[in-house]
């Protein structure tokens, strides 16, 4: 009967430990928390990515900016929105030209 009892023991103490370990992770932080953090890191690596990807187009700008003159020249006019005497410009709208008007 001692040994009955002992073994209804483990098997309840394991039951309330297995009970206790699946109400932790379905609780707030648990698995959900797990995968929500998951998708903000693989979110935040793109963004990373995105953001390296653009960094390398600047450095390749700038280079071409510091030894070029044609592309200084190009990216002066560019900027000031003036053209040589005998090239023509054609402007396209932006998008924010495009909207209307907020209150």
């Amino acid at each position: 009967m001692n040994t009955l009892l002992r073994q209804l023991g483990f098997v309840a103490a394991a039951a309330v430990t297995c009970f206790y370990v699946f109400l932790v992770l379905r609780g707030p932080n648990g698995i959900p928390a797990m995968l929500e953090k998951r998708q903000q890191i693989e979110r935040m690596k793109q963004e990373n990515e995105a953001m390296r990807q653009e960094i390398e187009k600047k450095k390749v700008i700038i280079d071409q900016l510091e030894n070029s003159s044609e592309a200084r020249e190009r990216a002066v006019r560019e900027h000031t929105r003036k053209a040589k005497q005998h090239e023509t410009t054609i402007f396209l709208q932006d998008d924010a030209d495009k909207l209307p008007p907020q209150d």
